[in-house]
């Protein structure tokens, strides 16, 4: 018995996403979970380097294998096209043709070189709304510049504050950027969206992944322009705030030295009332009148007796902002997480069933539905040049032969 999907808010809507790695395809995925058509164009002569990277299922690589890849692009289809082929960028525009949106996150110089410039392609599709999202823009003396996350986070000035006092600048342990800038895109996105409803004119978005990943910076750009001070790297402290730190915690078996004893747990004291309440949960009052770095390590050491869980919320309990600091285990348990239905399962052809992760917001009368699992490289090719595009059988045979499918 199949379950009819409801109506969701992008049926009817269909994209060219030629975007790779990570803020493109997770743009285009709020725009798939919520039903669109979303067609991932890729080529096996220079493989989206996402399908490269691990973690691969049984540590097994391979392009269909990649659980990171495959967690950007569920509800997505796929169609290969070597865009180095004489055909190929004919082929390109015959299917932005037939769709709404074009995704894309090279640098400038590449759609320049393929011809396939937004004014290019409006002449194929005139309502066209086209997003490209190079690290730096489309114009700029950066403009040509490219990278990942991790070089994004350091000219946004995100790693001058992940260091501790006196230390090197270390960034983050992910590329961070991906997970933040593609929640501006999608805004823009949708902003012109809706200009065209209104108008029936489409536009070009030229969104530079820099301008969005400064916004994670805080309060560093304007305390300069305001008050013409530098902020530093505090490691896990505040400038304001104290006790602002992580602390661990004893093991879940509560045997120090245990398989477990990478327990931790965050506390932030933002008041007096907040520090007296911690205080005395720890049963110690007097430790108010030690210094920040004296309370601070004796906040360390009482928080190594305790079990993370139940500190949490016995800090909680008593007013004092506290969280645990959660492992993938953790959130793959953590029964908030599965009282919302976070995690969907999706069944891949190579990878099995896996979960995934599902939308971080709910629309009451449109929900997203994730529809299924990532595409494997091509698997959609008949559908997407036969059904969509309208080639024959004949010349989709002829395009497969001469490599344009690659």
């Amino acid at each position: 018995m199949t379950t009819e999907l409801p109506d969701r808010v992008f049926e009817g809507l269909r994209v060219a996403d030629f975007a790779w790695v990570g803020v493109g395809p997770l743009v285009s995925k709020y725009l798939a979970d919520h039903g669109a058509e979303v067609i991932r164009i890729e080529s096996s002569v220079r493989p989206e380097p996402l399908r490269r990277a691990p973690p691969f299922v049984d540590d097994e690589p391979g392009l269909d294998n990649s659980g990171y890849y495959a967690d950007f692009n569920s509800s997505k289809h796929c169609a290969s096209l070597n865009l180095q082929h004489p055909d190929g960028v004919a082929l390109a525009k015959r299917i932005v043709e037939h769709c709404d949106i074009v995704t894309e996150s090279f640098t400038p110089k590449a759609m320049r070189g393929w011809g396939m410039t937004y004014e290019d392609l409006c002449e194929v599709r005139p309502d066209l709304i086209m997003i490209s999202m190079p690290m730096y823009g489309l114009t700029g003396p950066w403009s040509m510049w490219q990278g990942y996350g991790h070089v994004l986070q350091a000219a946004a000035g995100i790693s001058h504050l992940t260091a501790y006092p006196g230390e090197e600048p270390i960034g983050t342990g992910v590329a961070y950027t991906d997970f933040l800038v593609p929640h501006f895109a999608a805004a823009a996105l949708l902003a012109a969206l809706d200009h065209r409803q209104r108008t029936g004119e489409g536009q070009n978005i030229d969104f530079g992944q820099m301008e969005a990943a400064i916004h994670a910076t805080e309060t560093m750009v304007l305390d300069y322009t305001v008050n013409g001070r530098e902020q530093i790297a505090r490691g896990a402290g505040h400038e304001a705030y104290h006790p602002y730190n992580t602390y661990q915690c004893a093991p879940r078996s509560g045997e120090v030295g245990g398989d477990d004893d990478d327990r931790w747990i965050a506390i932030t004291v933002t008041n007096d009332a907040e520090l007296t309440a911690l205080l005395q949960v720890a049963g110690h009052p007097r430790w108010r009148s030690l210094s920040e770095d004296a309370l601070d390590a004796k906040i360390a050491e009482w928080t190594r007796t305790q079990q993370a869980e139940a500190l949490m919320q016995q800090l909680q309990e008593a007013g004092v902002p506290a969280g645990v600091v959660q492992t993938p285990e953790d959130l793959r348990n953590d029964p908030q997480l599965a009282h919302r239905g976070h995690f969907w399962f999706l069944d891949h052809p190579t990878m099995g069933r896996r979960a995934y992760d599902g939308p971080s917001f709910r629309l009451s009368d449109t929900p997203a539905a994730l529809t299924k699992a990532a595409p494997l490289l091509g698997a959609d090719n008949e559908y997407v040049y036969k059904d969509i595009v309208g080639m024959s059988e004949a010349e989709y045979i002829e395009h497969l032969v001469s490599g344009a499918f690659e």
